[in-house]
């Protein structure tokens, strides 16, 4: 016959440290969970340099066949 209280104390302590953690990260704290439909509810773009512009043209240029 065992004696003891076998694995039942550290499971609990194992529960209770688990519990005590947080569960996300730093950078997923404090963001937006609802979220309406077919609306972008993030940080709004910067414009484009006109020099931007003129290298995306001309990548486009070039896969042209």
């Amino acid at each position: 016959m065992r004696s003891g209280l076998g694995p039942w104390p550290v499971l609990a302590l194992a529960g209770v440290l688990l519990a005590a953690v947080p569960g996300c990260r730093e950078d997923e704290q404090n963001r937006v969970l609802g979220l309406e439909k077919g609306v972008y509810a993030g940080a709004s773009d910067t414009e484009l340099t006109e020099e931007q512009r003129r290298e995306l043209r001309q990548r486009g240029e070039r896969q042209r066949f």
